[in-house]
């Protein structure tokens, strides 16, 4: 992994891809999970609240991108950090 300057408020998508050596890829529902920790239905609940990344539909599939996942984990992270 690359080091990452967590000084920077908004970090880029390609910025977070490159920290954790991935490429951008779509993601679905178990894979989201795995990353964000969170249920089905908190991960709704958040999203529409416009706290959590918006998905996206590919037929009757949910996706979100992998660099929005890893943005919003590295900044809910950032987050507690500074409480």
């Amino acid at each position: 992994m690359t080091q990452l300057d967590t000084n920077q408020p908004n970090l880029s998508s390609k910025e977070i891809l490159l920290h954790y050596g991935e490429t951008e890829r779509l993601c679905r529902e178990k894979e989201r999970r795995r990353i964000t920790s969170l249920s089905r239905s908190q991960a709704w609940v958040l999203e529409q609240e416009g706290k959590f990344p918006t998905r996206k539909k590919i037929g009757r599939t949910n996706v979100w991108l992998l660099s929005e996942l890893l943005l919003w984990t590295h900044q809910l992270r950032e987050s507690n950090s500074d409480a």
